[in-house]
């Protein structure tokens, strides 16, 4: 070995500074010359450590260059694996070089294997990659995985695993529940280890997630050398990915299923909604036709009309609430289209008011700001306010007034809209009712003992409807107060108020009067 090696260039610096200072107080200390013994024992120590701390000194200057140098080549070798220069370095070091090489490259792989972790395909398939992915990061073809355990075997059948998702996996045997639980015959991780024993030796790391999934990678190990701590540890982290991967692969392939069963409820229940409103509509239309024509008849008591009436206004609120069924199934398939109409709003809210027949409690109409038309579908509004104010007067104390405001208001984006707000003097909703609100079968406790055979949509399908028509909904309420709903919508201003042209026309029913179809 040349003195142009950093270990030998190390050793023969120290020994520069070392050996002169110690062989010039030997030689002293022997010949004791007169001056030593003029000046006294304490000064001439003095000086003696002075002449020998200015020799290291001295030494130190002159090999800082080469030195500085070495510690170049080691910190390039620490970063990189690799020395900055080739020359000057001893066999240690490049086997150093060699060995941090290997790591960063095997680092570098585990972090690509993580990031390409196929999660979102079948467990199986997770299973094959993880295999590849340990045998790439080690470059060791004989890693394989053992599914022990599993929470369901339809997703992940316990066997064993190799590379090729095309071939079957093995079965299980007495080697691989053995290699689950042998210890290691070393000082090492417990989810990485070096075991022994009838079968020969084998290399296990742990693949384990919760109390449901046990799996093992192992590689037989027999006639090689030890892994050193720093594979096992290496090892230990393909594991801790490999059961992540596998759990997450678990979780998304039973969140998929339960996902595709309820969508698959979802259209078994939208297709009975559509198929029993379509039903309902035209027995309901028969029973209020025949009672009115019963009304009009000759011979009918005062009575017998009163009991008609009575028919044909349930008659009028179940073709409503099947209108309500029909809108919400539409609204679910993105099969409703709402017309385009520009109309004012005060002949429709009376109108419906007059259909909701509510003789104990008084309609105010307020209507402020400048005269405004609003550009809406009317079947869909008039299904909106009738929602509104039928909850409104349901939830209310007989007597009280049920007010509805409109106003050409600005929007949150600077235009103008028309803004109806239906107000009454009832119970209110707390934080989490007015939160819930709008929640499709959704009903307080106060309203289940209040109207206890109200169905919870009717809500959902005035949201939908509002949305539908490019406009906004909101509640303020507050307990034993009140209830304000307001929706906006687009709307065009006007210069003359009364009613438009547009107004005059019937505005149609809760039953299937508009566009869209399905």
């Amino acid at each position: 070995m040349g003195i142009g090696r950093p270990s030998l260039r190390l050793l023969a610096v120290l020994l520069t500074a070392a050996l002169p200072p110690l062989l010039a107080f030997g030689v002293l200390t022997l010949a004791e010359p007169t001056w030593m013994a003029r000046a006294g024992t304490p000064l001439s120590a003095l000086i003696l450590g002075g002449g020998g701390l200015l020799w290291i000194v001295l030494v130190a200057v002159v090999a800082a260059r080469p030195m500085a140098t070495d510690a170049r080549s080691i910190a390039a070798l620490a970063e990189r694996g690799m020395a900055s220069t080739d020359g000057g370095l001893s066999s240690a070091q490049r086997r150093l070089a060699t060995t941090l090489e290997d790591r960063n490259r095997q680092i570098s792989d585990l972090a690509d294997l993580i990031k390409v972790a196929p999660i979102s395909e079948d467990a199986k398939a997770v299973a094959h990659a993880m295999v590849a992915g340990a045998r790439q990061v080690t470059g060791d073809p004989t890693w394989l995985i053992a599914i022990l355990r599993v929470p369901e075997t339809r997703d992940l059948e316990p066997g064993v695993y190799g590379p090729n998702p095309e071939t079957l996996p093995g079965t299980l045997d007495e080697v691989h529940r053995w290699a689950a639980t042998a210890e290691s015959r070393g000082p090492a991780p417990r989810d990485a280890r070096l075991v022994a024993g009838p079968w020969g030796a084998f290399t296990v790391v742990d693949v384990a997630a919760g109390e449901e999934l046990r799996a093992i990678l192992l590689a037989p190990w027999e006639g090689r050398a030890d892994p050193s701590p720093a594979e096992l540890n290496l090892f230990g982290l393909i594991g801790q990915h490999a059961a992540t991967a596998l759990e997450h692969a678990l979780l998304y392939t039973r969140l998929r299923v339960q996902t595709e069963e309820l969508n698959r409820m979802a259209a078994v229940q939208t297709d009975f909604l559509r198929g029993i409103t379509h039903d309902l509509q035209t027995p309901l239309t028969s029973i209020r036709a025949l009672a009115s024509e019963l009304q009009q008849s000759d011979g009918v008591d005062k009575t017998a009309r009163n009991d008609l009436e009575t028919i044909a206004q349930q008659a009028d609120r179940l073709r409503r609430m099947v209108g309500q069924l029909l809108a919400v199934s539409r609204l679910e398939v993105g099969a409703l289209t709402p017309v385009q109409e520009v109309f004012r709003v005060a002949p429709v809210v009376q109108r419906t008011w007059d259909a909701l027949r509510a003789g104990g409690h008084q309609l105010v109409v307020e209507e402020a700001g400048p005269p405004h038309l609003v550009v809406a579908d009317p079947d869909r509004l008039e299904q909106v306010l009738w929602a509104l104010m039928d909850n409104a007067v349901k939830y209310s104390p007989a007597g009280s007034t049920i007010r509805v405001h409109l106003e050409l208001v600005a929007s949150d984006l600077g235009d103008r809209v028309s803004e109806i707000a239906i107000s009454d003097e009832g119970v209110g909703m707390d934080p989490t009712t007015r939160a819930n609100a709008f929640e499709q079968f959704f009903r307080s406790d106060d309203a289940r003992r209040l109207v206890p055979d109200g169905s919870g949509i009717g809500l959902y399908a005035a949201r939908g409807l509002v949305e539908a028509m490019g406009g906004r909904i909101s509640i303020d309420s507050k307990p034993k107060v009140g209830t304000t709903v307001r929706l906006t919508l687009l709307a065009e201003t006007t210069d003359e108020p009364g009613d438009d042209a547009g107004s005059q026309e019937p505005i149609g029913s809760w039953a299937d009067t508009s566009a869209s179809t399905i």
